[in-house]
């Protein structure tokens, strides 16, 4: 029995923040960016975001875990396990300790009040359900899960003007669809208070219906920013992109906003891939902005 909570990586007001890891990967920095006079320049405080000795940077696959107003909120749940994902070889038929590296937080499936997924790629999405006796089922079966009905809409494949996306197949029918007949997820509008002081706000363009979760408490905020960003330097220059975005044009806009944002109010960014400390501040530069991690 779980008798008490992991240590919070971050507080926001009364908010406790966690995170549960399923895996890394390498990414090559040219897929980012060829220019290495700009990556020279910032490689002074790239560490851990860049390792110079082969070139690459490491995405992190993991969930977020919200204590707030008495409620547990997981952002994000990943890939899961056993699922074919033969297009994307680091992530076809995953066998993790997930569940128990959930419950070592303090927190078990059973425990979660509400899912919220920024969009649903496989990887933001696949804890969702697990497999029971050869059928997904809800992984949270207490929860609501909360999607976002154009993104639901964008990904359901019967829908007319469909458009598949090759590594993105299967996934509504493991991930998404189970939650539905299970009548536990709630379709909600664009803008969508979820507590008081949290709310789903829109961030299109990585997806159509991509979204990011806001944070409030006792004056300080967080947001939760999905798939808007994959590493730092795309603060610095938020044309930066790795491939795979539905509106490219709408994305770059979108992380433009939202840095304005978050700079403005002195938030907390947390996104879903950064290496360690794996969130940050967002201050504005006379070029634009520039990302702070904190020490530890």
């Amino acid at each position: 029995m779980i008798t008490q909570k992991a240590e919070p990586l971050a507080h926001v007001g009364d908010a406790q923040i966690r995170r549960v890891e399923e895996m890394r990967q390498k990414i090559p920095m040219a897929m980012l960016t060829e220019d290495r006079a700009f990556v020279r320049a910032n490689q002074s405080w790239l560490s851990p975001f860049y390792d110079s000795t082969d070139d690459c940077f490491e995405l992190v696959f993991q969930m977020w875990i919200l204590d707030i107003a008495g409620k547990t909120v997981v952002v994000d749940p990943c890939n899961g396990n056993g699922r074919s994902r033969p297009v994307l070889t680091a992530f076809d038929h995953l066998d993790t300790p997930f569940l128990e590296r959930l419950e070592a937080t303090g927190t078990r499936p059973e425990d979660v009040d509400f899912v919220f997924c920024s969009h649903l790629h496989c990887d933001h999405c696949g804890w969702n359900t697990r497999l029971d006796n050869g059928r997904w089922v809800p992984t949270f079966p207490n929860a609501r899960y909360l999607f976002v009905r154009r993104e639901v809409e964008r990904w359901e494949p019967s829908r007319p003007g469909h458009r598949p996306v090759e590594y993105n197949i299967g996934v509504y029918e493991d991930s998404v669809r189970p939650v539905l007949d299970a009548g536990l997820a709630d379709l909600v509008a664009d803008h969508h208070a979820i507590l008081p002081g949290l709310a789903i706000e829109p961030a299109p363009g990585h997806t159509t219906g991509h979204s990011v979760l806001h944070l409030n408490s006792r004056g300080e905020d967080a947001w939760f920013t999905g798939d808007a960003f994959h590493h730092p330097l795309q603060v610095l220059r938020p044309e930066l992109h790795l491939e795979g975005c539905d509106d490219l044009q709408q994305a770059v806009a979108t992380r433009e906003r939202l840095l304005h944002a978050i700079a403005e109010r002195d938030g907390l960014m947390i996104p879903a891939h950064f290496a360690g400390p794996h969130r940050g501040r967002v201050a504005k530069s006379p070029d634009g902005f520039r990302f702070i991690a904190p020490a530890s």
